[in-house]
């Protein structure tokens, strides 16, 4: 119960901590630009409390994902130590989530891990059976008029255009043990892409 408490808050955490990260990274250069365009004097009390509170939260969020990375590299590190593997710490799918796997191309092992509770899982390349991207297709209708020439005069006639976006992807590996659900790692589409390409050199190989 308490690992899957840790877990969950460390999930919690990731989500608000990358966001904020942007965000106040955002607004800390926003303030220096206006500081050196304009002169720190002209800022006012709230201005320079608004950039302080930026520039904090920028540190802290930089601090949480720089420890979560040290934590990571350690569990791979010690599941490497103990298990006499060469686990790839530089190729983590999942991080920055606290579950993750990590990869032994030599081995052909990989590893299920939580760097919150630290436990891990020892498992052959041919425990996964399949791996594809998802994601999420939104169709929206937009109605508008269109310029067209009718017997040389020029009428606005309606027409209504599809827009498909994309969203919510994710690399989904399903494995051998039926019990065991499928593995979903939401990331952005190039993320999703490029590990979709590299499962194929992992598990073909």
């Amino acid at each position: 119960m308490t690992g899957c408490l840790r877990t969950l808050g460390a999930s919690l955490a990731n989500r608000v901590v990358i966001p904020a990260a942007w965000v106040s990274g955002l607004a800390t250069i926003g303030f220096l630009w206006g500081m050196i365009e304009f002169s720190s004097g002209k800022l006012t009390v709230e201005g320079r409390q608004l950039f302080l509170a930026s520039v904090s939260i920028f540190c802290l969020a930089i601090w949480h994902l720089i420890r979560r990375k040290r934590r990571a590299k350690a569990l791979v590190a010690s599941i490497n130590l103990k298990e006499g593997l060469s686990l790839d710490d530089t190729q983590l799918l999942g991080y920055p989530s606290p579950i993750f796997l990590a990869f032994d191309l030599s081995n052909k092992k990989l590893a299920q891990c939580q760097s919150a509770t630290g436990d891990y899982q020892i498992r052959d390349f041919t425990w996964v059976t399949g791996w594809q991207c998802e994601w999420q297709r939104i169709d929206s209708r937009v109605s508008g008029g269109v310029l067209q020439i009718v017997d040389g005069a020029g009428m606005s006639v309606p027409a209504d255009e599809i827009r498909r976006r994309f969203i919510g992807f994710s690399l989904v590996l399903t494995v051998a043990d039926t019990s065991h659900p499928p593995l979903r790692f939401l990331m952005n589409r190039s993320a999703a892409e490029g590990w979709c390409t590299r499962c194929n050199v992992l598990f073909k190989c």
